[in-house]
């Protein structure tokens, strides 16, 4: 076990002869604690550099009087940890407690019951994000429009109290939006550069400052190519080391990698995530999705390693979306089951794949809670007097509604291809609707078997086409 006595030492000065108040004086307070606690573990020598780092830092701070805040201590410590490899055991508590959690949950929008579960249970995608996270890995996600892969972000965003900055990509995206410029209200901080440095973040829901930036940049495929180099520079920097830079006085500090903004000016690097989204791979012409660009494979080298397919998640939509449904409208202890609305919509969801016109429309899993929100809506409708709806929104209105966006021959040959299923979810329908509430509890046999089957065809497909479920 090292000597701290000098390290110690050091801190105490800080503290004792500085404004109690001060970003040094609260630092070294930190840095104490935390060396109370490496006392209590056998430290691998590696973690050294951490220690290293710290120290460079605080003198920075005591040697210079400058503003420091703790998110450039964490960084230190990110960028040293990068140096050595990591075992999950390493990681901070913090990181492990998200990594598998199994934390019940409840989420209500609308007084409707929207989520009831544990976040850790069959969401692999967000282990693997995570990890990505850790490794300060660039990541890509394609796949379906309508898979989630813009909400996946958000997940992960709150999860690191990142704040979810998004660049929405397109062939009128301009350097401005990336870089920054000048606009007709003054200068304007680029997506990137907001990211990059960790400019303005704010405050999180919870009042609390951010701990960093995720920047999502929403359908690369569909930025035009030469905008898309302006990209390169803070993807290609997201891994460089920082390099040590020893001062005419002998201080040592740190220097982060840098990119130039709208001014010219030189941003340092934050802490910063980045996580792109698109329907297709970035170096591919998808006639499916006609807005996207064949993208440079320098661009796609940026994500090498951490690109995946991303796809449906059939089993969390019918356990945690469609079935198991309360509402705070309901009788206490009422639960309504949609099993038959998620059969049919996964049969569409498939059909619609099978005609190749997700370019046109898609089952998403938003249309499931639509499906679900508005069945509920209108029994809760059912119940109330006297400001009752007379022509409440009924569910097979929502199918109806989706179905007007393809054209009058696609929708023909969806519905002729699908005339059983068709017929058979509008007349379940018409009898739900006039269903009493508390035998809207459970399925039937045959319900729940198709979507064992629907379910278990779908596991096949993942592992076929080697995608990851939301």
């Amino acid at each position: 076990m090292e000597d701290n006595t000098k390290e110690i030492e050091k801190y105490q000065r800080i503290i004792d002869n500085n404004d109690p108040d001060s970003t040094a004086v609260k630092v070294a307070k930190e840095r104490l604690a935390q060396i109370q606690q490496r006392k209590k573990v056998d430290v691998d020598k590696d973690f050294s550099g951490v220690v290293t780092s710290i120290n460079t830092l605080i003198d920075k701070v005591y040697n210079s009087n400058a503003s420091l805040s703790n998110r450039e201590i964490d960084n230190a410590i990110n960028e040293r940890l990068k140096k050595f490899k990591i075992k999950e055991a390493n990681l901070s508590p913090e990181l492990q407690k998200l990594i598998g959690e199994t934390k019940t949950i409840e989420v209500k929008v609308n007084n409707v019951k929207t989520f009831s579960g544990k976040t850790g249970e069959d969401r692999r995608l967000i282990d693997v994000l995570l990890s990505d996270y850790e490794a300060q890995n660039n990541v890509y996600l394609y796949g379906e429009a309508g898979t989630g892969k813009t909400f996946i972000a958000g997940i992960i965003a709150d999860r690191i109290n990142y704040k979810l900055i998004t660049l929405n990509c397109n062939q009128y995206t301009s350097p401005l939006d990336i870089l920054g410029g000048q606009t007709i209200d003054g200068y304007q901080e680029g997506r990137l550069t907001e990211a990059w440095g960790n400019i303005d973040l704010g405050l999180n829901a919870k009042n609390q400052p951010y701990e960093g930036a995720l920047l999502l940049l929403d359908e690369l495929p569909k930025i035009d190519p030469n905008t898309a180099g302006l990209l390169n520079d803070g993807l290609a920097k997201i891994k460089d080391a920082v390099k040590v830079v020893e001062l005419a006085n002998g201080t040592k500090i740190d220097v982060q990698p840098t990119i130039s903004n709208g001014k010219g000016q030189r941003i340092s690097r934050a802490k910063i995530f980045i996580i792109a989204t698109g329907n297709s791979l970035l170096n591919e012409a998808n006639k499916d999705y006609e807005a996207n660009f064949k993208q440079d494979l320098s661009l796609q080298d940026r994500f090498a390693g951490s690109c995946y397919r991303i796809t449906y998640n059939y089993k969390f939509e019918y356990e945690k979306i469609m079935t198991n449904i309360s509402s705070d409208s309901f009788p206490d202890g009422t639960i309504v089951d949609m099993t038959f609305a998620f059969n049919f919509l996964a049969q569409l969801r498939m059909k619609i794949v099978e005609k190749k016109l997700t370019g046109i429309a898609f089952v998403s899993t938003r249309l499931m809670i639509v499906a679900r929100d508005t069945f509920v809506a209108f029994l809760v409708n059912r119940q109330e007097t006297p400001n009752k709806i007379p022509r409440p929104k009924k569910l097979s209105e929502v199918v109806k509604s989706f179905l007007s966006l393809f054209s009058q021959q696609q929708k023909e040959t969806i519905e002729q291809e699908l005339s059983a299923e068709f017929k058979e979810f509008y007349d379940k329908c018409d009898v739900k609707d006039l269903t009493p509430l508390e035998q809207l509890n459970s399925p039937t046999d045959q319900e729940r078997e198709t979507a064992k089957l629907i379910i278990e065809e779908a596991e096949k497909s993942y592992a076929k086409n080697s995608a990851i479920p939301l």
